[in-house]
């Protein structure tokens, strides 16, 4: 059976298509070789400019971290191991500030809570205000994103510097500047959940004279309340690293004891800091992490 001819205008058709299919593909490919050669000749502009191949020091990036981590190993004997502090080798003398960095590393979580818990209390309130299914007013939204914006703009660090020489050395400043930041990167991620919940349930309390804060309460809330609390606990693991971090600066934690290690070139210390910190986060991890399964598994039972 033969088939059926086809039309010279159906033939048109295809051929036109081939045609600009093949220059369509022609011109991704051309935009994606000039893409990654731009990018390319940016990357190793950086590099060249970050002294990354040519420092001062030497010209071997690998080698040179290589080195310092040698002279940050503690130097270790398994004969003195379990010597008292006096004695090299020991891990008491690796860890002769210990119980200094323990309480220190305790004051960075608690920053790093009550930063989180601020932060978080702060980017609800600006989030309900800057959801285009709440907020019905589009200047309001337009200043509470804009204002996120700014916030999202300034390192933490640059906050702790600044609030350092208002409120003077100590806790304080890191923990407004841990919230500051947080209250910035979680009204724009508590916004962005806000928008996607169920719009039928809105509606029906619209239709039933519900107000902002009741829409809020009982038509926002109890969808996204699991998401809401996943969000807070990463936010929660970032900040503690943060607070650490902020010390440096003279903001409280962990960050005072590492500045003055660097100061003063111990090696060893920074390594001695620097695990007790990841040991931090890992407890914190492991916690909220359980934290967020259990509030997922509670979301999907409702």
């Amino acid at each position: 059976m033969r088939s059926p001819p086809v039309e010279p205008a159906a033939r048109s058709v295809v051929a036109d298509f081939e045609r600009d299919r093949r220059l369509f593909l022609r011109r991704r490919r051309w935009e994606t070789l000039v893409g990654t050669l731009i990018f390319s000749g940016l990357l190793l502009v950086s590099f060249q400019h970050s002294q990354f191949f040519s420092s001062d020091i030497g010209g071997d990036p690998l080698g040179r971290i290589a080195d310092f981590l040698g002279r940050m190993s503690p130097r270790l004997s398994p004969a003195a191991l379990f010597s008292d502090r006096a004695t090299q080798g020991s891990l008491a003398s690796w860890l002769y500030d210990l119980p200094l960095w323990l309480k220190l590393g305790w004051q960075t979580v608690e920053m790093a809570i009550l930063g989180t818990v601020v932060g978080v209390i702060g980017g609800l309130a600006a989030s309900f205000l800057c959801a285009r299914n709440l907020m019905p007013i589009p200047a309001v939204r337009f200043v509470v994103r804009r204002g996120l914006e700014m916030i999202r703009t300034v390192p933490e660090i640059i906050l702790a510097l600044i609030l350092v020489a208002a409120f003077g050395v100590g806790p304080l400043a890191g923990i407004i500047a841990l919230a500051i930041s947080t209250t910035g990167s979680l009204g724009k991620l508590f916004s962005e959940i806000n928008e996607q919940v169920d719009p039928r349930q809105l509606e029906a309390m619209d239709a039933s004279g519900a107000g902002l804060v009741g829409k809020i309460r009982y038509g926002v809330v109890p969808q996204v309340l699991p998401n809401y609390a996943s969000y807070a606990l990463i936010r929660l693991e970032g900040n503690l690293a943060g607070a650490a971090a902020l010390g440096i600066v003279g903001a409280g934690g962990i960050g005072i004891e590492l500045q003055r290690a660097i100061s003063y070139t111990e090696f060893d210390t920074y390594l001695a800091i620097l695990v007790l910190m990841v040991g931090l986060i890992f407890v914190i991890d492991i916690v909220s992490e359980a934290i967020r399964h259990r509030l997922m598994r509670l979301g999907a039972a409702r």
